[in-house]
């Protein structure tokens, strides 16, 4: 008797990758999870971009319940792969993804702010930017301090 399929298609995906063996250091190829994800192929090139948007959206579910329900943080290899991180470099991948993350928007952040024709400005205007700048400048001194702290105790996490 066939047992009853899951719902959305993505459990279904984590459930029978689960149960054909997926463990830490597994490679799994975009197509197979679109394929485990039931999404129809593009019949056309304007449909292509709804297929693309259905598999992020499958992938980024599975990717979710993979790491908080089993542990295993599934990342791209920017080649159409996903791994399954091994859990001794599960911290130091998550590290410097996330302060990769966060040095990119304190970037923009710093440069919507410092990118401002201040003398369009009310003098109000022109004191809560000088505010925000200095704010921001702030931060960036106390957050390079940090990501190196954290980086150093992501490597010390290697084996």
């Amino acid at each position: 008797m066939n047992e009853p399929k899951l719902f959305p298609a993505w459990k279904q995906a984590v459930k029978t990758l689960l149960d054909n063996g997926l463990t830490y250091g597994s490679v799994l190829k975009r197509g197979y999870i679109s394929e485990l994800c039931e999404v129809p192929k593009p019949v056309d090139i304007d449909d292509v971009r709804r297929y693309d948007l259905e598999v992020l959206r499958c992938i980024t579910e599975i990717k979710d319940i993979l790491l908080t329900a089993h542990c295993m943080l599934m990342v791209s290899d920017h080649a159409g792969n996903y791994i399954i991180v091994e859990p001794e470099s599960q911290t130091q991948h998550a590290v410097e993804i996330g302060v990769r993350a966060i040095s990119r928007e304190m970037k923009r952040m710093a440069m919507g702010v410092s990118f401002t024709k201040t003398e369009l400005l009310t003098d109000e205007g022109r004191k809560k930017n000088a505010d925000a700048q200095a704010k921001i400048s702030k931060l960036a001194g106390m957050l390079s301090i940090e990501k190196r702290e954290l980086q150093q105790i992501a490597d010390r996490s290697q084996p």
